[in-house]
């Protein structure tokens, strides 16, 4: 009789849930912020190693001169994370409008000491997406994970790097840690702080600063189209994507979950011809991710897709590139999380030169890459097989 009564209430525990989910997910299919913006021009430079991009982040803050706009899913309270915070200190005290987003579990350790010294600075801090009801559980996975920097509304940053040690290379756990970024110029900006903008005016109701947020901004030599989504709409463009490349597209990811349609998506690729490469981590730096990407890899190996397991350090770049023209680098992962759950951006830049540049890095980051094969696969111990089964039955929410 206990056992039933414990069935039964878990039986009523998990339909909450569910109902919970599939509500919260109606009633934000019509609140989220998505938008892909009309094509523009821009210039970039492009990072894939903590120190040089924070290093220039610092230096960009440092001759702010109106305004100092900050996003990111996680910000620790650790050296670099100290680096960052002091500086944005400095300039609130100088007179800069300085805000600061994160998003609330991401830095979930980020104590209320550490908030009331930025905000007796003069920095405007607030935390993303906070937890309540209605739809808590829905809200619980609804993550914002966007990384967006403006400052004085002329200098962009977007991509894939958070706030903390880890990120350049200084956690002995991950090692060297590889993760891509931009740093933009041009008309591009305006678009990542119309994103920016949006997500203050969501946790915070300003919606009218007292500055210039948008200032005349010169051409640049690249096309770039910015893409924000918030677990609708990232789907579907990924798709296009794939279906469109006709000879070559690259995955840099550091989970590796995809729905069927992408999964199907790349297939259709292969047998089209096109050159499928994924490079995903071999380390993982959360439980079961790992596991429930090699439920998707077989099938991909199978066909003739080149799978690579980055093993000198941790690798955590996000970005897709499409034909040796197109490079897309993204805040998204490539797993349903991302997907269907979180709100991200990312900037896809059209250029030939530019494509090729990255794509130079990412063959650096092949060779010291590990080659999947299925006769790999198939040696993977009994408990990975397990943990594999287990993963895929929740794998959207790793």
């Amino acid at each position: 009789m206990i056992a039933l009564i414990i069935l039964l209430v878990l039986i009523v525990i998990v339909c909450l849930i569910l109902l919970d989910l599939y509500m919260g997910k109606k009633y934000f299919s019509t609140r989220a912020f998505e938008r892909s913006f009309d094509q523009t021009s821009g210039d970039a430079v492009f990072y894939h190693d903590g120190e040089p991009l924070f290093n220039q982040l610092l230096t960009d803050i440092q001759h702010a001169s109106s305004s100092i706009h900050m996003m990111f899913f996680i910000v620790k309270n650790d050296k670099i994370g100290q680096r960052v915070l002091q500086a944005l200190k400095t300039k609130a005290k100088q007179g800069v409008s300085v805000f600061l987003l994160t998003d609330r579990l991401g830095s979930y350790p980020f104590d209320q000491k550490s908030i009331d010294m930025l905000e007796k600075s003069g920095i405007q801090f607030y935390f993303l997406n906070k937890p309540r009801f209605p739809f808590l559980i829905y809200r619980l996975n609804m993550r914002n994970h966007r990384k967006i920097t403006v400052i004085d509304g002329k200098i962009g940053y977007i991509g894939g790097f958070n706030i903390g040690d880890e990120y350049v290379g200084k956690k002995g756990r991950f090692g060297i840690w590889k993760d891509y970024h931009l740093r933009m110029t041009g008309q591009v900006v305006a678009d990542l702080q119309h994103v920016f903008l949006n997500d203050l005016y969501r946790t915070s109701g300003i919606h009218q600063l007292q500055y210039d947020v948008f200032p005349a901004l010169e051409q640049g030599t690249l096309q770039c189209t910015t893409r924000a989504t918030a677990g609708f709409s990232l789907e579907a463009l990924f798709l296009k994507d794939i279906q469109q490349a006709r000879k070559q597209i690259i995955i840099c990811t550091p989970y590796f979950i995809p729905s069927a349609p992408l999964l199907n998506a790349l297939l259709d690729a292969r047998k089209r011809g096109v050159t499928v490469e994924i490079i995903i981590p071999m380390k993982a730096d959360h439980p079961l991710v790992k596991e429930a990407g090699f439920h998707y890899l077989k099938d991909l190996i199978a066909s003739g897709c080149l799978v690579y397991r980055f093993y000198k350090g941790f690798y955590h770049a996000k970005a897709i590139l499409i034909d040796q023209r197109r490079s897309i680098i993204s805040t998204a992962n490539f797993d349903k999380r991302s997907l269907f759950l979180n709100e991200e951006v990312d900037v896809a830049i059209d250029d030939v030169d530019f494509t090729a540049h990255v794509e130079g890095k990412i063959r650096e980051h092949i060779e010291v890459s590990e080659l999947m094969t299925e006769e790999k696969l198939a040696q993977r111990p009994l408990l990975s097989r397990m943990l594999e089964w287990a993963a895929a039955m929740f794998s959207y929410f790793l």
